[in-house]
């Protein structure tokens, strides 16, 4: 059968010598992994559509429900150029994807996850703080997922000092939108501890080291 899904790419790979394999958090069905055949060749014209990073309208074939989705149509709904045409942002965005796909279990649809990945792709593309809005991303992704930094702050006796913890606080609580204008704290430090929270449940984010050679 033939569906119509609204979705994310969060990265995509090599299936074949002309096809690519793609995750995806659609709006309908969650993650998903789905084959686009042909999109490696130079001329495929789901190409552009199927980038990470992209949020794009898919038809889907799915023959049964054990049998991995096809993609034989997409158009772009938005191609978040702001962040793909800027190297810095361009990481950043990657790691929300990144953060996105690891936390997310497959085929469990969530519109709170899926309205979050796509406003920090939106936010890192105009925002004077990416690493801000990154952090507020996390902290918000990992509570939906059950993984809640601050309540094992809260619970766990940790030995993260009141000011940090305070401003873990404030970012855990930010949309996004208004994490440029947060209370100075020690981003550096923050950063640090939610990315070793982080290593508590899946390996470092493969982005990570890029960050730390741009010096971010």
């Amino acid at each position: 059968m033939y569906y119509s899904i609204k979705g994310l790419v969060l990265n995509s790979a090599v299936h074949s010598e002309s096809n690519k394999l793609i995750t995806v958090y659609s709006y309908e069905w969650g993650k998903i992994q789905a084959i686009v055949p042909g999109a490696k060749k130079i001329s495929a014209k789901l190409s552009a559509a199927t980038e990470p990073l992209t949020e794009s309208e898919f038809m889907v074939l799915q023959n049964h429900p054990s049998m991995r989705p096809k993609i034989t149509g997409a158009s772009i709904l938005n191609n978040n150029t702001a962040v793909k045409t800027d190297f810095k942002r361009n990481i950043y965005a990657l790691y929300a994807a990144e953060i996105s796909d690891k936390f997310a279990p497959f085929n469990a649809d969530n519109t709170e996850k899926y309205a979050l990945i796509v406003r920090v792709w939106q936010l890192l593309g105009t925002c004077s703080s990416p690493q801000r809005v990154l952090t507020a991303f996390i902290l918000r992704f990992l509570k939906l997922s059950g993984y809640s930094f601050t309540d094992y702050i809260k619970h766990e006796n940790s030995s993260i000092n009141a000011e940090i913890a305070k401003g873990l606080r404030k970012f855990s609580n930010c949309s996004g939108d208004d994490a440029d204008n947060i209370c100075e704290f020690d981003d550096n430090k923050i950063w640090n501890y939610v990315e070793t929270y982080l290593t508590n449940y899946i390996k470092r984010p493969s982005v990570s080291i890029f960050l730390k050679k741009i010096g971010c």
